[in-house]
């Protein structure tokens, strides 16, 4: 609800469509300014205790996001969001990754991946709710935040916090060779997580944006995204169970591919049937991706880096979140509004060529060890 009630607030103010992008931009700033202080704060006090912190903290930014009105006011709390997001989900991932091992990762981030996208898109149906006042929308979403910290401080037993040797401190040294050895192990990591954030941050943020300015009222908007939404959940278990089968980075390359031909497709033909069924089937092919890629290179990390690495492709995905909706929409203003689609394409094509690049180093690399039987 908060993620689509905020583009929706600022179209209401009369923002154009590029300061809109880059106020979306700020949200994945402050992700990778979370990433500094994140880190350590987890180490310190455990994944619940910093779930907690700041769930409380995206509370009072919602209502603060309610109250204000200048755009430079609307940007730094939309870093500071991003901030307290990092924090979210870098302590539930971290905690996830580091209590799982790798012959189910899969389906686990898929089954966590699905409730996720099963609340957003349930959310989005909220933004009926109060249509005539702002205030009382950022209120909701405000008590949703606070809400979510009641199951952490009431059960019993849950969560499970990963021992302190899985919870290592790396020195602030190790980053470069940290993001170096990541990969030299799984070059489709730097790229893969980049282009998601373009990916996933041009929909959210622009989405909105787009059924805006081609007609859509407030109601189908919020139905349009709640649909779409609940529709991304269905392929996570499944698509998370069938890649702990096959090769991660093949299902990558092959989803790439789908979401790019569908956003060509989006792109060229204006109507509103073709909208509606080809981005139920993009969303749910395309939101899978990110999944893929995380699964994937936690695979292939030690044990005691997984908090480190979850922060490190949180910042990656990031910088492509926080450069996604400002290239997007300038795109859209060149363009048009379904310049969003022509940007996802080429998005969806690079991720499929990184994807393919990856494979092709691995095949390389594994005929190399193999040794000559005659």
């Amino acid at each position: 609800m908060f993620q689509t009630l905020i583009p929706l607030r600022m179209i209401q103010s009369d923002y154009s469509t590029l300061v809109i992008g880059l106020i979306q931009s700020c949200y994945y700033a402050g992700y990778i300014l979370g990433a500094v202080v994140n880190r350590r704060l987890i180490d310190r006090i455990g994944q619940h205790r910093t779930f907690v912190a700041f769930s409380a903290a995206a509370s009072i930014l919602a209502l603060a996001f309610g109250g204000a009105h200048s755009a430079w006011a609307l940007g730094c709390i939309r870093l500071l969001t991003g901030v307290a997001f990092m924090g979210l989900y870098t302590s539930v991932e971290s905690w996830l990754n580091g209590t799982v091992e790798n012959s189910k990762r899969g389906q686990v981030f898929g089954l966590y991946a699905a409730l996720g996208y099963l609340a957003i898109g349930s959310g989005q149906f909220l933004l009926n709710v109060g249509v005539d006042s702002p205030a009382q929308q950022f209120s909701i979403a405000a008590a949703l935040f606070a809400a979510a910290v009641m199951p952490v401080t009431l059960m019993e037993g849950w969560p499970v916090r990963v021992r302190d040797e899985n919870l290592e401190r790396v020195p602030v040294r190790a980053w470069r060779e940290s993001l170096r050895d990541m990969k030299n192990a799984t070059p489709l990591a730097v790229p893969g997580c980049i282009l998601a954030g373009f990916i996933y941050s041009s929909f959210y943020s622009m989405m909105p944006v787009y059924l805006e300015r081609s007609g859509y009222s407030t109601h189908e908007i919020a139905t349009f995204m709640g649909v779409a939404l609940i529709g991304a959940l269905l392929p996570q278990f499944p698509m998370g169970r069938l890649s702990d089968r096959i090769d991660r980075r093949r299902l990558v390359y092959w989803t790439a591919v789908t979401s790019a031909v569908l956003s060509v497709v989006l792109m060229c033909f204006d109507v509103r049937e073709v909208t509606w069924c080809a981005t139920l089937v993009y969303v749910a092919v395309t939101f899978t991706q990110y999944g893929l890629i995380v699964s994937h290179v936690q695979d292939r990390t030690e044990a005691h880096l997984r908090v480190a690495v979850s922060v490190m492709l949180l910042v990656l995905f990031s910088l492509g979140g926080m450069t996604g909706p400002t290239l997007a929409s300038t795109t859209m203003m060149l363009v048009g509004p379904r310049g969003l689609f022509a940007f996802n394409a080429i998005s969806c094509a690079l991720l499929a060529l990184s994807a393919r690049h990856a494979l092709t180093l691995a095949a390389r690399n594994h005929a190399a060890r193999t040794p000559y039987v005659k």
